[in-house]
């Protein structure tokens, strides 16, 4: 694989994974923060393992189905929905946590987890072209994020500027997804104009998304205010 090739998907897994893995230690740590504290050590541990293993199977899973037909547009679908989810998430999380078991916390951050690691891993196999190396480097490098993100952090990702820049990212790279899929090689679509036009088209409207979005969301809160 050429420099000049591995260096733009290098960049932008790093990049993907910094704003879709950020908040996972959080969301752990607010689940288990109700257990019983000799309960809640073995929660972390089993908590970030289960998401560890989420994001190694679903790798997995879109690098043996990469080149079916119709499997670029459905992960181009799953980026735009996580550019959305990127806006969607609140800037701090809520303070308050049910007391709960510890198998039902276990299984809150695993439902809560499961949306957030199919994109996560759908963004770097997108990124990353079908490269194998490519994709295991974004999967080690979402480990330690895992268990490194900080409220402070997900709060400076969250401002406006930065969160539309993730969203294009996360457009562009949906665009070259559906522009790869295996269906617009016998599409009424040239191939090449695909190419070209689908990813600043995915930028746009990733983007437009999000805007429209915290648009509707200001409006709704200036009058109480």
């Amino acid at each position: 694989m050429e420099m000049s090739q591995t260096l733009p998907g290098l960049i932008e897994i790093v990049w993907l994974d910094l704003i879709l893995s950020g908040d996972n230690a959080v969301l752990l740590a607010l689940a288990t923060r109700a257990l019983p504290v000799e309960q809640r050590r073995t929660a972390v541990m089993l908590g970030t393992l289960s998401f560890i293993l989420a994001r190694v199977g679903i790798a997995f899973l879109l690098l043996t189905c990469a080149g079916l037909p119709g499997i670029g547009f459905l992960g181009a679908a799953v980026l735009i929905w996580a550019a959305l989810a990127l806006a969607m998430r609140p800037e701090t999380p809520e303070q308050k946590a049910p007391r709960r078991s510890l198998s039902a916390a276990l299984l809150a951050c695993l439902a809560a987890d499961a949306p957030v690691a199919l994109q996560n891993m759908t963004a770097v196999q997108a990124a990353a072209g079908g490269a194998r190396p490519l994709v295991l480097f974004g999967l080690a490098l979402s480990i330690p994020l895992l268990a490194l993100g900080s409220a402070q952090f997900i709060t400076v990702l969250r401002k406006p500027p930065i969160l539309w820049a993730g969203a294009a990212l996360l457009g562009w790279i949906a665009g070259k997804m559906a522009a790869n899929d295996a269906l617009v090689l016998t599409g009424p679509m040239p191939p090449a104009l695909m190419a070209d036009f689908a990813p600043p088209v995915g930028a746009v409207l990733a983007a437009l998304i999000v805007f429209v979005y915290l648009r509707g969301r200001h409006i709704k809160r200036v009058p109480q205010e």
